[in-house]
């Protein structure tokens, strides 16, 4: 009796396939964990040869793709491989034009993407439309609770800083604000956002009640290093106001945290990873 499976090519190459996506999946999981541990060299590759096997069995257009096109982008990215990051998003982009309508969720993180590269390259005025739309992606898509509008918030707050709006800042801040304001949230980092904003509007007496505010919150979340830079901005304001003394005070406490040992994750939105 003939075995159909041997003799038939269309079941011999279905089975190549179901083969290469096994091992595409096992070798995208190292390189996960290899990308946990910080070992961005070593995963990249891996993340290659995944695209290399996902595309020789879907095809250049498979909507699958388009994740590990975001994790080898990520990586390029931290690298700051910029050209070679932005190749994989435009085609990442590509793909998802070709499938979803522009106001699709999976749009965001791509926009997100190219405007951290553009400001990473000093090109705050290209980035604002790009993170703005990520914003208003994730906005729309997501929830304002949601660690990835947060975050976008967060971004666009400090590029209107760099672009010299403190208006705009101060709204989008302002946002953002009712939605992070708990004890784990990262609403301190928004209030230093807020405090340079005031600088910059010469609202100086606002500015060291934000700072000051932002300065404990920091404090008790032991990230000491973000302590010490509100407190060189007070000291800042102070001098300028002409009030020396606190100035003095503010740099001595900010010299006694430099010397303080910890670990603060670079996460700053660790309370919202539930609601993402």
């Amino acid at each position: 009796m003939n075995n159909n499976h041997e003799t038939d090519p269309s079941a011999s190459a279905e089975g190549d396939e179901v083969k290469a996506l096994s091992e595409a999946r096992v070798i995208e999981t190292r390189a996960d964990k290899l990308c946990e541990k910080g070992a961005f060299a070593e995963a990249l590759p891996l993340l290659q040869q995944v695209l290399l096997k996902r595309i020789a069995v879907f095809g250049p257009d498979d909507l699958s793709l388009v994740k590990v096109q975001g994790k080898i982008a990520d990586i390029y990215i931290k690298q700051e491989q910029f050209d070679q990051a932005d190749s994989n998003l435009r085609d990442a982009q590509r793909i998802l034009e070709s499938h979803y309508h522009s106001g699709h969720s999976c749009f965001g993180p791509i926009c997100e993407r190219q405007a951290d590269i553009l400001a990473a390259r000093g090109k705050f005025a290209e980035a604002e439309p790009l993170l703005r739309r990520a914003s208003e992606i994730y906005t729309n898509t997501l929830t304002m609770e949601n660690r990835a509008t947060l975050r976008a918030f967060y971004k666009l707050a400090k590029l209107y800083i760099q672009l010299d709006r403190p208006e705009d800042a101060r709204k989008t801040i302002e946002k953002a604000m009712k939605y992070v304001d708990t004890p784990l949230g990262p609403v301190s980092e928004f209030r230093f956002q807020m405090a340079l904003a005031q600088v910059m509007s010469k609202n100086n007496n606002e500015a060291k009640v934000l700072l000051k505010d932002a300065s404990e919150g920091f404090r008790q979340r032991s990230n000491y290093m973000r302590v010490v830079e509100c407190l060189q901005k007070y000291a800042d304001i102070c001098r300028e106001c002409g009030e020396y003394a606190q100035a003095e005070v503010a740099l001595k406490e900010a010299e006694r945290y430099q010397g303080l040992e910890h670990f603060y994750p670079e996460d700053i939105f660790v309370a919202t990873l539930l609601r993402a």
